[in-house]
């Protein structure tokens, strides 16, 4: 990463809130989207953070994201709830429907919630993360505009889509799985091209369906499913869970973040609620976890390995020192801060 400089959190949320509230967000909506963004950055997970408050601001100014959205139910089964989002201001429909799974699960001990209409929701962990202190396990899928070539294909069909789980420990920190099924998320390929930087080989192809190192070739070609043909079948998945099951749209149909601005993306998702009580006794879970957390610790490491680590700990050791020493934002983030705080008048955050 090409550190530029360092904010508190505190900071960056108040600057991506108001941002979002100077550009037509409701300021309910407003404050979600900004912790969406900073949680992201505190996490590490830098193309999903402040970086996106630029985009967010511009389709809000170009009326693709409607500030008056609501979630609407369209469909009611009790455990399973289709909603539309009314292309609404993404991270915070989304953050209704993780929320209205997390309580029909209450009711249910198991709840779906798919979404059809939606826009970009930021980091899935944000959302299924909202989970844990239910005690409940929490699943988010999400579509995406189409950016990655099929296993055996060339040409663009699959978005990055993502998957994240989040499940609740005792002692241990929650396991918190967060990966997008391209090798890497097409925010990064962006970022090299934006900074003039080169990519390694595997990210992506260019048009003709040869590696390259060049992130202008891949963006202008496709990127690449992680896993080969395992990961292009999980992408697919997600796609027909996340776009097709809610009555929503598949990649191609689905309006790229960059382009098109004026028109609503019709990004879908599928938000899923575990109760953990429902399955067996919490304590007993927690507690099973917690071992089965330790035996990995306890493995022997691998060369250059101090030990094995769990999906979603690096990130929280991230968060708990960036906190604390403040958040070191790429320089591209930094960018689209200062371009969005110039377009709204507003002052970008302060470095400290």
């Amino acid at each position: 990463m090409n550190e530029a400089a360092r904010y508190r959190a505190d900071e960056l949320r108040a600057f991506c809130s108001q941002a979002m509230a100077k550009a037509g967000a409701r300021a309910r909506d407003a404050a979600v989207v900004a912790d969406g963004l900073v949680t992201a950055d505190l996490r590490g997970v830098h193309s999903h953070g402040a970086l996106r408050i630029g985009i967010y601001v511009d389709r809000l100014r170009a009326g693709s994201i409607h500030p008056a959205a609501e979630l609407e139910i369209v469909r009611d089964s009790g455990a399973v709830v289709v909603a539309d989002a009314q292309a609404g201001p993404g991270i915070a429909m989304a953050v209704r429907a993780m929320d209205l799974a997390i309580a029909r699960s209450q009711a249910h001990g198991i709840a779906a919630v798919g979404v059809r209409n939606g826009n970009h929701c930021g980091m899935l962990a944000y959302h299924a993360m909202r989970a844990l202190p239910a005690a409940a396990v929490g699943i988010a899928l999400s579509n995406a505009d189409s950016q990655v070539a099929p296993w055996g294909a060339r040409a663009k069909f699959f978005g990055t889509n993502p998957v994240a789980v989040a499940v609740p420990a005792g002692s241990e920190l929650p396991v918190v799985l967060d990966m997008a099924t391209s090798v890497v998320a097409h925010a990064r390929v962006k970022g090299a091209a934006d900074c003039g930087e080169s990519i390694p080989a595997d990210w992506g192809v260019d048009s003709a369906g040869r590696p390259t190192t060049d992130p202008a070739e891949v963006l202008a070609g496709a990127l690449l499913p992680f896993g080969g043909a395992k990961g292009s079948g999980i992408s697919l998945l997600v796609d027909l869970l996340a776009g097709i099951l809610p009555g929503g749209l598949s990649g191609p149909e689905i309006v790229p973040l960059y382009q098109r601005l004026d028109e609503p993306q019709g990004v879908g998702h599928l938000f899923i609620a575990l109760r953990v009580d429902a399955f067996e006794p919490v304590q007993e879970f927690r507690r099973r976890v917690d071992e089965t957390v330790g035996r990995i610790r306890a493995l022997p490491p691998a060369v250059g390995c101090e030990r094995a680590l769990l999906p979603g700990e690096l990130e929280y050791l991230r968060a708990k020192d960036y906190q604390v020493h403040g958040i070191p934002l790429p320089s591209d983030a930094v960018a689209e801060m200062a371009r969005a705080a110039a377009t709204l008048g507003l002052a970008p955050p302060m470095p400290g």
